[in-house]
């Protein structure tokens, strides 16, 4: 309909459409892993958009467990909105916390991952979940805990991406 309003030839249009691989960092297929789980990164790092994001991967893959790697994005978001967090990992099956990426602030004793990792777990008992400090340990957990039945997500504003990068075979 916009092509049309805009005067855009309507088989441009399509083939463009076609070739639209998605935006970056938004459900981002990124591979497989050596033991054939999915991997997805998606910048979410407000609850809403987390919570979307875990019930549209659940959408697509309803057979499949769901482990969440999560990068809280800064002391003060997290403290404000813990609450909100730890109720918004309902739908993953696993969760995995990183410690908070600060980007331009400074730490915060009164909160951590760690902290999170208490809240969500009030909240949902049944779930299994972890705190890893250090990227290159998620990296190895996920190596030995995934397989083909998994879609890991990596998540969060800051570097965690770079977890998705290094765990996948490239043969998207």
């Amino acid at each position: 309909a916009v092509a049309g309003v805009l005067g855009i030839d309507l088989q441009k249009a399509i083939l463009s459409l076609n070739n639209f691989s998605g935006t970056w960092r938004r459900f981002e297929y990124k591979g497989k892993t050596k033991n054939k789980a999915l991997v997805y990164d998606d910048y979410a790092h407000n609850p809403q958009k987390i919570q979307a994001l875990l019930l549209g991967t659940r959408e697509k893959h309803p057979k499949k467990r769901i482990i969440a790697v999560f990068q809280p994005h800064l002391y003060s978001r997290t403290k404000t909105l813990l609450k909100p967090l730890s109720e918004s990992f309902a739908v993953a099956d696993l969760v995995i916390l990183a410690p908070i990426f600060p980007a331009r602030e400074a730490p915060d004793p009164k909160i951590s991952s760690e902290i999170l990792l208490r809240a969500i777990r009030k909240n949902h008992k049944d779930k299994i979940l972890r705190h890893i400090a250090r990227f290159e340990d998620i990296i190895d957990f996920l190596n030995k805990e995934s397989d083909k039945n998994d879609v890991i997500l990596t998540i969060g504003a800051g570097d965690i991406y770079k977890i998705a990068e290094k765990i996948v075979k490239n043969d998207k």
